[in-house]
């Protein structure tokens, strides 16, 4: 492993390539698919989503791919979308993903409809322009473009966008379990990763996700018999809860050190702008994960102490039934993001424990997907070198793990080594408001970005 790094960091070619122009035919279709899908409300219930993949099957369609190699996927009230790029078959097919679907926005809160896509002072504003209609509209030009281009890759490029992805992830499970029978070799998903640049514009890193925690969430409730408010009681279940909370807030779990963490922390302590107090915090982790001092100062860095263990945190609360009655039971709900590896039974019992209530009841919410983290690919990360030369020349590749939740998961659980490649470089505040009010995204980085996915299809499939 400590071989593969080190040729990860020194893997690095310039080629030249020139970015898609906003008045170019590229950059005009592009424009007109992200205007397009932004205007489709797919918002959990709204039933848009199946309208979106058509629209999209139909750009594909009238590219010349044939309808044998459109497929729309119609699960419940959304839908996901399977297309494939056929090529001679001599290497095992590539997957890229994407999701069709969005968080709600509600439109009296936003300063612009949510679901019109408004360009003002260089952003890109409106709901998903960043989370992952970007994305999105990126793959589908990719593909269109290479097809008018004559490309004939020596596998097949298969786009896989799904439509839950931010809730249910019921299609992303489906096309995972579907796609596996392909044997791709493995999966690029345009909903995480990407490069960085700094406030003066100079490029900082690209990241690549190779791993993402287990999202877990448990309802915890005490119960009591409750009674008139006129008359309170000792065991109040509201108090109660209050209490169990409290405790909660106090535990940290601990450091977590494995093969991934040790490549990640090493990727990490590379990078031009790391202190030389967290640097040695990172060598003395990785030499030794039982060191005390080094777990101390990486727990103080919050952006790595985050994917170096697993988070608890409460995010809803309920009780009680009237204002003027105790309240006969009171819930919590406790979302978790679980280091990989760590059984979700395991957490669940170092919660009981911190929680010091034997009388509360605890119970584990839906059925959560377990992933182990992709090994780094060596050849891939070369080509995404190559590819990220062109803007920055002998830009460090970096892993990293995400403390959130994608596609990803799921097409990892089902055996398929998944990496979070985004197009292009953001630098602060580019992407922001990602599920908050006014979600927007940089415009010159929008058409910048075009190019990358064109290259990349064509290195890793000639």
């Amino acid at each position: 492993m400590k071989k593969q790094l080190l040729s990860l960091f020194t893997l690095f070619v310039s080629v030249p390539c020139v970015a898609a122009e906003r008045n170019s035919p590229e950059g005009r279709e592009a424009l007109e698919i992200y205007r397009s899908i932004v205007s489709y409300p797919t918002v959990k219930g709204r039933g848009e989503v199946p309208k979106m993949a058509r629209f999209l099957a139909s750009k594909f369609k009238k590219a010349g791919f044939a309808a044998r190699d459109i497929e729309i996927f119609p699960i419940g009230e959304t839908a996901g979308l399977i297309v494939t790029y056929r090529g001679t078959g001599t290497k095992p097919p590539l997957l890229f993903l994407g999701h069709m679907d969005v968080v709600e926005a509600k439109a009296a809160d936003w300063e612009r409809d949510p679901f019109t896509l408004h360009e003002e002072q260089g952003y890109f504003f409106g709901r998903g322009t960043s989370d992952n209609k970007s994305g999105v509209a990126q793959l589908t030009a990719a593909f269109l473009h290479l097809k008018r281009q004559g490309f004939r890759p020596s596998r097949d490029l298969i786009i896989a966008f799904t439509g839950d992805e931010e809730t249910d992830m019921l299609t992303s499970q489906a096309l995972a379990r579907k796609l596996a029978a392909s044997r791709p070799e493995y999966a690029l998903n345009s909903d995480s990763g990407g490069g960085r640049i700094d406030a003066e514009g100079k490029g900082t890193e690209f990241a690549v996700q190779v791993a993402e925690k287990t999202y877990a969430s448990f309802e915890v409730t005490i119960r009591n018999p409750g009674g008139h408010s006129a008359r309170p009681r000792s065991d109040n279940a509201i108090f109660e809860l209050a209490d169990l909370l409290k405790n909660l807030r106090g535990h940290t779990f601990p450091i977590m050190g494995n093969e991934f963490t040790r490549v990640t922390l090493m990727a990490a302590a590379q990078k031009p702008n790391v202190s030389p107090e967290l640097k040695a915090a990172i060598l003395a982790f990785v030499g030794n994960p039982g060191d005390a001092q080094g777990q101390a100062l990486l727990a103080r860095a919050p952006g790595l102490s985050l994917t170096l263990r697993t988070t608890c945190v409460p995010t809803q609360i309920v009780g009680g039934h009237a204002e003027n009655a105790l309240p006969q039971s009171a819930t919590a709900t406790i979302n978790c993001r679980i280091f990989p590896g760590v059984p979700v039974a395991s957490v669940q019992q170092q919660l009981v424990a911190a929680a010091a209530n034997p009388t509360a009841e605890w119970k584990l919410l839906g059925n959560p997907t377990q992933s182990d983290p992709s090994p780094v690919n060596e050849k891939l990360f070369a080509a995404l070198a190559e590819v990220v030369a062109d803007r920055f020349p002998a830009l460090p590749v970096f892993p990293y793990m995400t403390p959130g939740a994608t596609d990803g998961k799921h097409f990892r659980a089902a055996g398929i080594p998944t990496y979070g490649v985004s197009a292009g470089f953001s630098g602060p505040g580019d992407n922001s408001n990602i599920h908050g009010l006014n979600e927007r995204h940089n415009v010159a980085k929008f058409f910048e970005s075009l190019d990358f996915w064109p290259k990349l299809m064509r290195l890793l499939g000639s």
